[in-house]
C-alpha cells in the first residue's frame, strides 16, 4: 500500500497534477494535511484531466495533522531538497530516493510525505518520518517543483515494487523460438567462418547478444525470418 501525504498544499494546479499522478501510478491513498486550497475545486479537476475520477474514488482524504496521516504505516519518508551533507544535523541527514525505495519494498505499507510549495516541511514534521529522502539533482539548484518531485518518487516506487505496466502485456519469446533463431545463426556461421575458432567465437557472441536482450515473440519471429532468408541466399551460392 502506497500513501502520498501532502502537507499544507498551496497550489490547485500542482494538486491537480498530483491527483493525475496518483492515478498513473496506482496510489492507494492521497492524504492532504491542512491544505490551503480547496482540493475538490474545478481547477484541481481540470489539471487532473482523466485522473479526476481518482478524486471521486474515496482515496483522497483530509487530515488535521501529520501524526494521524502517518498512523498505521510501516515505513515513511519525508522529502526535502535541504539536506545536511556533513553529518552534523541528524534531522537533515538524508538518503537518496532509490535507496529509500529499495528499503520500502520490504514493507507492506509505505508513506511518502511532501511539504509546502513555498517552504517545504518543518524540522518537526521531518522528524516524524523514518527517513529524510532526497532526489539527486543539480546541487546548485536542487529545489524541484512539488508535482515533479511526486512524479519522480512515484515512478521510482512503481519500478522497484514491480507494479503492473504495459510492458507486462508484451509476450516474451519462448525457449524453443530462441533455439530456432540460434539454429539459423549457427548455419550462417558455419558458412562464413574461416576456421573452428572463429566459428565458435561468432556463434557465442551472437547467442549471448540474443540472450542479453529481452525479446518479444514478434521480435524473435522477425529476426528468425530475416536470418533464415540470409542463410537461404548465401547457401545457394
Amino acid at each position: 500500500m502506497i500513501r502520498v501525504i501532502l502537507v499544507g498544499t498551496e497550489g490547485e494546479i500542482n494538486l491537480g497534477f498530483i491527483v493525475r499522478l496518483c492515478r498513473n501510478f496506482d496510489v492507494d491513498e492521497l492524504i492532504l494535511v491542512k491544505p490551503q486550497i480547496d482540493p475538490f475545486s474545478d481547477e484541481v479537476r481540470r489539471f487532473a484531466a482523466n485522473g479526476a475520477i481518482y478524486i471521486d474514488s474515496g482515496k483522497v482524504k483530509i487530515y488535521e495533522n501529520l501524526d494521524d496521516a502517518l498512523r498505521g504505516i510501516g515505513i515513511s519518508g519525508c522529502t526535502s531538497s535541504v539536506i545536511d551533507v556533513d553529518g552534523g544535523d541528524i534531522v537533515r541527514k538524508a538518503i537518496e530516493l532509490e535507496e529509500f525505495a529499495n528499503i520500502a519494498s520490504k514493507y507492506s505499507s509505505i508513506a511518502v510525505v511532501f511539504g509546502r510549495e513555498s517552504v517545504g516541511l518543518t524540522r518537526e514534521e521531518i522528524s516524524k518520518c523514518d527517513f529524510l529522502v532526497h532526489i539527486a539533482s543539480n546541487p546548485e539548484y536542487p529545489v524541484l517543483n512539488l508535482s515533479h518531485a511526486v512524479a519522480i518518487t512515484l515512478y521510482m516506487l512503481y519500478k522497484v515494487l514491480r507494479k503492473h505496466s504495459l510492458f507486462d502485456r508484451i509476450e516474451p519469446a519462448q525457449e524453443n523460438e530462441l533455439r530456432i533463431l540460434e539454429k539459423y545463426i549457427d548455419e550462417i556461421v558455419n558458412i562464413v567462418a574461416s576456421d573452428e575458432k572463429q566459428r565458435e567465437s561468432f556463434s557465442l557472441v551472437f547467442k549471448r547478444f540474443i540472450r542479453r536482450t529481452t525479446l518479444s515473440r514478434a521480435e524473435v519471429g522477425l529476426l528468425t525470418t530475416f536470418i533464415r532468408r540470409i542463410y537461404n541466399k548465401i547457401r545457394v551460392r
